[in-house]
């Protein structure tokens, strides 16, 4: 189990370094002017969309924006602010998660939406807003603006990455509720063999932990069982 682990980071690092969007919609890949831009900064986190959970959504890091790629239709994106913040001077710091809000679009094709919020000037202001979260969706053409509605409380870390309160399955891909029926299965990962042995470890930081909470979500409740039953070990 720890291999597929390391297989799925690489793999989920090599795809957001050869792109600079993630594209949430089934088959090849199609040009701008044929799907719904989303843009959002990367203190957004994304928790579900029309109520599926997709990790991929959140896998662009490293970026001052997340652009998704989502072909035409109604969505509601359920997301949080997340972000860190130095406390004396960078001795240490402290994470303010917020509440979530659900930003709504109804999206054309070539259509470019931003989700945006006021962002707090500084740490006193971000733990204002934990539970008062809130923001609005604009559409770049139009000017047309949305307001949020009020979203769930956040969920600790810990629990997340468990699994407490989410789905039995995740998905790669998502559709408006007048689509098709969206894929619900992901690509299997495959499984190395007892010698790939990672020859370095990844740095404790809040990045690592989200890519791990990601990979949790990503796996089947078999696999979730195993790996479970491998960290008592």
């Amino acid at each position: 189990m720890r291999g597929i682990f390391w297989v799925a980071i690489v793999g989920l690092l090599a795809g957001c370094a050869q792109q600079s969007h993630v594209k949430l919609y089934s088959g090849s890949e199609l040009p701008r002017t044929k799907v719904v831009v989303v843009e959002m900064p990367s203190t957004l986190e994304v928790v579900d969309i029309n109520g599926q959970e997709v990790p991929l959504a959140n896998s662009a890091f490293g970026t001052a924006n997340r652009t998704l790629h989502l072909q035409p239709g109604e969505y509601q994106i359920n997301a949080y602010y997340k972000n860190g913040f130095d406390i004396g001077g960078g001795l240490s710091h402290e994470i303010v998660r917020t509440r979530s809000a659900v930003y709504r679009l109804n999206g054309r094709a070539g259509d470019v939406w931003k989700l945006e919020y006021d962002e707090p000037a500084n740490l006193q202001e971000a733990r204002a807003m934990k539970d008062s979260f809130a923001g609005w969706s604009t559409n770049q053409r139009t000017g047309e603006r949305i307001e949020t509605q009020r979203g769930a409380e956040p969920t600790s870390a810990v629990n997340q990455l468990l699994g407490g309160g989410s789905t039995s399955y995740t998905q790669t891909t998502v559709e408006p509720p007048n689509g098709a029926q969206a894929a619900a299965t992901s690509a299997a990962v495959p499984v190395p063999s007892r010698a790939a042995v990672p020859s370095q470890t990844l740095p404790h930081s809040d990045a690592t932990l989200s890519m791990l909470q990601q990979l949790w979500l990503m796996l089947s409740p078999e696999s979730r069982k195993a790996f479970q039953e491998w960290a008592k070990q």
